[in-house]
């Protein structure tokens, strides 16, 4: 029985979703709340309409699906964390708390528009004191660590040990290196966590297929959410001692289903040509429009920005910035030149020699008048078949439950072992007063 209330939460993908008294403080804290003015996917809205979803939504989803799938997989499997069975039941719960944590928190840092001003950050010095681009997970330590979410975090790490002992504690520096998989050396306990957030099961990529495919009114990245988590498991390895993501045999096919969701969702989604012109000018846009070109790194100052402190900058600019103008308007340039969406090497090819020929024709204009996009990349999975070791911690076991045979979904999946070349289209977009002669440059070319 529980010794604390819950709050719920209704949410359009999950349900009700429960909320417990410290989670409920940190996402009523004004870093949290600020997630409610960031937009999953930036300005896709501007293509399909209803994207207007954002990273508070998400950041709940991820939080009750790591716990759903965390207790799928250890409730069915024999695995210990404990000798003590009376131990083994308190290092389950202390774990579980500390995977809604880390999943609670894990967007806290993301920058207006979400990843279409990823490049957007400055830089620091790292240990060795070489100069690293700032990232947004940066950015969620720094919250994480500098604002009152730590002392929250701590309280439920008091509660803990008052609970079950000093050896629960929970603190925020653990979040965070748990989360980054650094600093968590070989607690094969700390990296299972990892592979719910991160990992080719992970609960990050669960949510936001469903909610994007949602919200945008497609049937992309559905996939079967029950099934796939009802087959999660553990495997423990050759030592027997550090416990893995796997998955039942039976649950092969609902895994498959999700890598393809997230392939349909990356071509005819978030690899939207005209998706991913804005988020290509909203980049540009902010690196004109915003002081010195970058977000603030001190955290204080960065929590006041948000989608609509932005969209209020580029309206200001608009008349002065064409970049702000086309995105304050959605007045988009054309895309009259694009790969297939695995070109190879001879696709590639074709493109530079197109690109040139661009160069060459719109010389004077080509600065200000066309963009190229290069960045419509992505592996559909990460599974390498011939590099594939039931040794490695990133690999998917599947096991069967009858023969307690053991292999890997590389093994198993003709559909994984095929689906290996990466998504990488490259476009041409071009001002509408050149629009005519770029297309007639292209009949030319392809001519």
């Amino acid at each position: 029985m529980l010794d604390y209330e819950v709050d719920r939460f209704r949410d359009p993908v999950h349900g009700f979703i429960e909320v417990r008294p410290w989670e409920k403080k940190i996402i009523e804290t004004r870093a949290f709340q600020r997630l409610r003015h960031i937009k999953q996917l930036a300005l896709t809205n501007y293509v399909y309409h209803g994207a207007e979803h954002t990273r508070f939504g998400h950041s709940l989803g991820v939080m009750e699906l790591a716990t759903r799938a965390f207790r799928s997989a250890v409730g069915k499997h024999r695995y210990k964390f404990s000798n003590s069975d009376r131990e083994n039941k308190k290092k389950i719960e202390w774990l579980e708390q500390i995977l809604r944590l880390i999943a609670l928190t894990h967007d806290l840092g993301h920058a207006p528009f979400s990843h279409a001003a990823e490049d957007l950050f400055g830089a620091r010095k790292d240990e060795k004191g070489r100069t690293i681009k700032i990232s947004h997970e940066d950015m969620t330590r720094e919250i994480i660590l500098h604002t009152e979410i730590g002392d929250i975090i701590r309280e439920a790490g008091k509660y803990f040990k008052k609970k079950h002992g000093k050896k629960y504690d929970i603190t925020p520096e653990m979040i965070c290196d748990i989360y980054s998989g650094n600093n968590i050396g070989d607690n094969s306990e700390f990296m299972f966590l990892n592979l719910f957030m991160d990992s080719e099961l992970d609960c990050d990529k669960m949510d936001y297929l469903l909610r994007d495919s949602l919200y945008c009114g497609v049937s992309y990245g559905k996939y079967d959410l029950a099934r796939l988590i009802s087959c999660l498991t553990i495997y423990t390895g050759a030592d027997n001692k550090s416990p893995r993501l796997g998955i039942e045999s039976g649950g092969i096919r609902a895994f498959e289903a999700f890598v393809l969701a997230r392939y349909f969702m990356f071509v005819d989604v978030y690899f939207h040509r005209t998706r991913r012109y804005y988020d290509i000018i909203l980049s540009k846009a902010l690196k004109q429009c915003l002081p010195e070109g970058i977000f603030p790194s001190n955290v204080e100052q960065y929590l006041n920005w948000d989608d609509n402190k932005v969209m209020e900058l580029l309206k200001a600019k608009s008349n002065i910035n064409e970049y702000a103008k086309s995105i304050v308007l959605r007045q988009h340039w054309s895309c009259v030149y694009e790969t297939p969406t695995h070109p190879g090497h001879g696709g590639r090819d074709i493109f530079n020699i197109v690109n040139n020929d661009f160069k060459r024709k719109f010389r004077k204009d080509y600065d200000t008048k066309c963009l190229e996009d290069e960045s419509a990349v992505k592996f559909p999975h990460k599974i390498i078949p011939q590099r594939y070791d039931l040794e490695d911690p990133n690999t998917i076991a599947i096991i069967d439950k009858e023969t307690d045979r053991v292999s890997t979904i590389a093994d198993e999946s003709l559909i994984i072992r095929s689906l290996t070349e990466k998504i990488d289209i490259r476009r041409i977009y071009v001002h509408p007063s050149i629009r005519k002669r770029a297309e007639t440059l292209v009949k030319t070319i392809e001519g």
